[in-house]
């Protein structure tokens, strides 16, 4: 199979993909190439292994979604990053219990494990969680996602153990490896989810297994430890025990309420887009979906104060931006900036890169709350860049594709998508497109994990001002226009 261990095959520079930062997608033709974040193959095979376990939902994510017999839980609601794997375990923890997961670190570009912050209302925000390099190996194994003292990918063996207790974390003294529900109460939910992002080449969704493997099975054990029980729980019984449940998840912002504001709004065709569009740090559900309907900040942040409490079940470890957008203002969307420097890992590099500024960038155009899928997604290793490390990226219906608008021109196209959803009312010229900013590193200056809390004392966002040239610009053009640049739309 390409693409795996057993097949890798030199090519005319006599060095293989792992030997190198840059990717040789010649190596592993069909559709396993960076070009593609999740080849159909790794998604097939990731549902049909992981698809019945009793504890976890299926894999989740915008192609698992569409599959025919998805499982409700499968819809990517909430998780919208088309280079992605997640699942979800939805459960309850009998008094007094706590859960041990045994895995191994994945062939991959990012794994974490998160328990949600529980809201209110069906909100989900930052809670507890643990990013691979954070995670202690067994005793004997080694965490390959740390560069000391191997910096090596491949090392092996590669085994950790995590425990899920209840209560709130403990302000000091915080055992190893253990992540926090924040409540003790039985008859409250605990989301829990594993986010894995972009597996190397010939591996599936997990990272753990590679796809020629028939038997494999990369999903962690999860075990329950009941109090006065000395043999813990596995597999349907400790499902059971648990109550997990594979029912699809709330988005968290109800239709009627989205619809009440876009009537409400000073313009219902397009709002809350802007002729202007301005990408600002997510920071609370109220803030940044509600009050983005208000264009005087001051009164959003009266109204609406920026919290960062999170929402929609969003990483911890990740910092978003956002905008909406309007094909009414315009055929075609052009987003510029300079993409932070990340790991490249999808050909199987051995190697991580030191001191990057983000582990991993993303781009998704996805629909309005109610919904909250995404419908299509670029990541780091897909986006062309000019000489100065800076991308552009053409966003439109396909049948407004300006024919230039390719990688040969260095240009990066995103299929605008179906608009706002699948409910009625939605309207189909009005998205909503998120920058993932992952794990990004605190000796960058830019970076947005820096823009300000807005204020009453100070309301206007600084997110431009903050990221400098990092800051993703957007602009709105016909399509016959960006055509008019040329070979050279990017002017570099």
């Amino acid at each position: 199979m390409p693409g795996t261990k057993e097949s890798k095959t030199q090519g005319t520079s006599g060095r293989l993909p792992g030997d190198t930062e840059e990717a040789a997608p010649d190596l592993f033709p069909g559709d396993t190439t960076a070009v593609t974040p999740l080849s159909k193959a790794v998604v097939e095979v990731t549902n049909r292994r992981y698809q019945q376990d009793p504890f976890w939902g299926g894999p989740k994510g915008i192609e698992y979604g569409k599959l025919v017999g998805a499982l409700p839980i499968q819809l990517a609601n909430l998780y919208p990053d088309q280079g992605t794997t997640y699942f979800v375990g939805e459960f309850h923890l009998p008094k007094g219990s706590y859960l041990t997961i045994h895995g191994e670190y994945g062939h991959q570009r990012y794994f974490s494990y998160t328990v949600a912050a529980q809201l209110g209302n069906g909100q989900l925000g930052n809670g507890d969680f643990l990013r691979d390099d954070q995670i202690d190996p067994d005793s004997g194994s080694h965490n390959p996602f740390r560069t000391k003292p191997h910096n090596d990918r491949d090392v092996t063996p590669r085994k950790f153990t995590l425990w899920v207790r209840q209560g709130q974390k403990p302000k000091v003294d915080c055992p190893k490896n253990t992540l926090y529900t924040g409540f003790k109460s039985e008859s409250a939910r605990v989301h829990l989810a594993i986010r894995n992002y972009i597996p190397d080449a010939g591996y599936d969704g997990t990272g753990n297994a590679e796809l020629q493997q028939v038997h494999a099975y990369g999903l962690p054990e999860v075990r329950l430890h009941l109090p006065d029980i000395k043999k813990p729980l596995g597999g349907k019984a400790m499902a059971k025990a648990v109550r997990a449940s594979k029912a699809r998840e709330v988005s968290g912002f109800s239709r009627d309420g989205w619809l009440w504001l876009v009537r409400n709004s000073v313009d219902p065709i397009n709002a809350p887009a802007a002729r202007e569009p301005a990408f600002q740090r997510f920071w609370n559900t109220s803030y940044s979906m509600t009050g983005a309907f208000i264009p005087d900040p001051a009164l959003r942040e009266r109204l609406f104060p920026a919290t960062g409490a999170g929402g929609f079940a969003n990483n911890p470890d990740t910092i978003y931006l956002m905008a909406a957008f309007s094909l009414d203002f315009g055929e075609v969307v052009v987003m510029q900036g300079k993409m932070p420097s990340h790991q490249r890992t999808r050909h199987r590099q051995k190697k991580w890169i030191r001191d990057t500024q983000v582990r991993y960038w993303s781009v998704t155009a996805g629909t309005a709350p109610p919904d909250g899928i995404g419908w299509g997604s670029l990541f780091d290793e897909e986006v062309p860049l000019d000489g100065q490390g800076n991308f552009t990226i053409v966003m439109s219906w396909p049948e407004n594709r300006p024919a230039n608008a390719t990688k040969e021109n260095g240009v990066a196209w995103l299929d605008f998508g179906g608009g706002e959803g699948h409910f009625t009312g939605a309207r189909a010229w009005v998205n909503f497109v998120y920058f993932r900013y992952m794990a990004p590193n605190p000796d960058w200056p830019e970076s947005p994990a820096n823009i300000p809390l807005p204020t009453v004392e100070q309301p206007v966002p600084q997110d431009a001002e903050t990221m400098q040239q990092y800051y993703p610009r957007a602009t709105y053009m016909t399509k016959a226009a960006f055509e008019a640049l040329g070979s050279n739309p990017t002017g570099s």
